[in-house]
């Protein structure tokens, strides 16, 4: 009788944790952390916008899927996916060797080197060596973080937005923040933040492409979506969405 119960609590459990098929559902759930522009940002209405969001709604479309977004901090957004809360992840994500022990990534959509941001004052900060000692403010779970965590003697100081980053910086509790260039574009030219701050210098940091995570079980929805990244590719789709994002 042990046996049996032990036999069916294992059946139980099985299909508790069985992988579901992202590919029979009419409405996909994609994850994202709203304070990346151009990647991901809400405009003055509180509407999604941006390359991400463009990118995966074009895909949704040819796969015959409707989105659904889930806006949360970026260090929840792999653990929301693995406990299935969502279904791919579109926030700007590195595509790093240590993350694909995970997720299934899809292709790199794009590359993008990274920018240290400084007050606007710093002229101080001009290469790596020169950030050894220094405060950096760095989004909680990027890239970004972990590279600024081998600089020595460096004090990570770690949010989960990269808003309150550059605000560390603007007032002077931090010398500096990093992340990608695309961003440090966006901000450096926000309302908020002209003539406080300015880019230092860039440096490469992954060697990592950007990608769309999936989890690792959805190998039909993995192909899926590499299809329709392609179909934009060649159609010219996905150079007219980076032109108007990336200008």
């Amino acid at each position: 009788m042990k046996k049996i119960l032990l036999a069916l609590l294992a059946v139980v459990l099985g299909a508790g944790f069985a992988w579901g098929n992202v590919m029979d559902k009419d409405v996909i759930l994609a994850g994202t952390e709203s304070t990346y522009p151009p990647y991901e940002f809400r405009d003055a209405d509180n509407n999604l916008k941006g390359f991400d969001i463009d990118m995966v709604e074009a895909i949704a479309a040819k796969i015959g899927k409707k989105v659904e977004w889930v806006d949360m901090p970026f260090d929840s957004l792999i653990p929301s996916l693995l406990a299935k809360k969502i279904d791919i992840i579109a926030a700007g994500l590195s595509a790093t060797e240590e993350r694909a022990k995970k997720v299934a990534f899809s292709e790199n959509y794009e590359i993008s080197i990274s920018a240290f941001i400084v007050k606007d004052d710093n002229n101080a900060l001009k290469n790596v060596d020169d950030m050894k000692g220094k405060v950096i403010a760095v989004q909680l779970g990027t890239v970004q973080e972990t590279y600024s965590l081998t600089i020595p003697d460096a004090q990570v100081k770690s949010f989960q937005k990269f808003d309150d980053c550059v605000r560390e910086v603007i007032l002077g509790r931090a010398d500096a923040t990093l992340m990608d260039v695309p961003v440090t574009k966006s901000y450096v030219e926000h309302k908020d933040f002209a003539g406080k701050i300015k880019v230092a210098f860039e440096q490469e940091i992954t060697g990592s492409g950007k990608a769309m995570a999936m989890n690792l079980g959805e190998t039909a929805f993995v192909e899926a979506v590499n299809g329709a990244l392609k179909e934009l590719e060649e159609s010219g789709e996905l150079g007219k969405m980076k032109e108007q994002w990336f200008k």
